[in-house]
């Protein structure tokens, strides 16, 4: 080797130094775009379990009104309602606590829905996830009073069962 010869790096090389970082970059672009696809797929589950609360309500608001003058609204029929309003495609909803009516009529029922929606970079794990979200549907002692109804969408770390007790 001369002495102009030694430092100087081969053209090739240069080369394959540019196409690796161009391969780097690109990977990680690929992989912040993909994350943030994935948090909106996330965010969009979890504001589809709030569309599924708010229906449950208004199922049971319709029900209570079509029962006429009776009673409460039984265990029941809260469950039925459930079951009817998050099939068909609209996610899963569970039951987990239901207050009976008190004096005045009001009922709580405490409720878990949950959506599917798709991971992004799922290379070692399930190519879809679960939103799961626990919300409190606190009904009016009228039937008819729709506005009265209130829907609590619970923070997504916060347990059903732990909601549940402090119901009952």
């Amino acid at each position: 080797m001369t002495a102009e010869q030694r430092g100087g790096t081969a053209p090739w090389a240069k080369a394959l130094g540019a196409v690796l970082l161009a391969l780097v970059v690109t990977l990680v672009v690929s992989w912040i775009v993909a994350g943030s696809r994935e948090s909106d797929r996330e965010h969009a589950a979890f504001e589809s379990t709030r569309e599924d609360a708010r229906r449950f309500a208004d199922a049971l608001v319709a029900r209570g009104a079509a029962g006429g003058a009776g009673g409460p609204l039984s265990r029941e029929d809260v469950q039925d309602t459930l079951e009817s309003t998050a099939g068909n495609g609209h996610g899963n909803g569970l039951l987990y606590g239901l207050s009976p009516a008190s004096a005045d009529g009001r009922m709580r029922a405490v409720v878990g829905f949950s959506r599917v929606y798709e991971r992004s970079a799922s290379l070692f794990g399930p190519a879809e996830a679960m939103a799961r979200r626990c919300f409190t549907v606190d009904l009016p002692g009228s039937s008819s009073a729709r506005d009265g109804v209130r829907v609590v969408a619970h923070d997504a770390d916060v347990s059903c069962t732990e909601v549940a007790a402090g119901v009952s």
